[in-house]
């Protein structure tokens, strides 16, 4: 959960609770002496500001304790096995990028597949804003295994 999407929930708390201070405030600020009348918006703006701090004291409690930071996660990611090749790790990873960007299929996956063929290669259909399918990059390698 990002941060915004942690505090929206404080801060509307926090303006229902402004409002109702204010209409409870109103009231007695008009019936007050003139010299009581800063005490009483003193009086009001002290309990909306300290509801308010509390409420977001415990929303940062409550998000440090909530979980584990990314540090920890990653550190408990496990590793592949040693057999398995670094460069056919980074291979997947690239085909995974492609598969999500069309900028890194033209830029880096596409170049890398036309070096292997020794023909020149149809261009697999691309989606909007992403990259071929998975089918469409299987088509492809099939064709370049065919022409050696």
């Amino acid at each position: 959960m990002s941060a915004e999407r942690a505090l929206a929930p404080v801060l509307i708390r926090c303006a229902v609770l402004g409002g109702l201070v204010l209409l409870a405030t109103v009231p007695v600020y008009i019936y007050v002496e003139p010299p009581w009348r800063a005490a009483v918006v003193r009086l009001a703006a002290a309990l909306v500001l300290g509801a308010a701090l509390l409420q977001l004291r415990s929303a940062f409690a409550g998000r440090l304790e909530g979980g584990a930071s990314p540090l920890d996660e990653s550190r408990e990611r496990s590793w592949p096995e040693p057999g398995v090749p670094l460069r056919f790790l980074d291979l997947m990873d690239d085909v995974r990028a492609a598969l999500r960007s069309r900028r890194h299929f033209d830029k880096v996956l596409w170049p890398r597949l036309a070096a292997l063929a020794s023909r020149p290669l149809a261009r697999p259909p691309l989606r909007p804003g992403r990259g071929p399918s998975l089918a469409s990059l299987r088509d492809v390698i099939t064709v370049i295994e065919e022409q050696r």
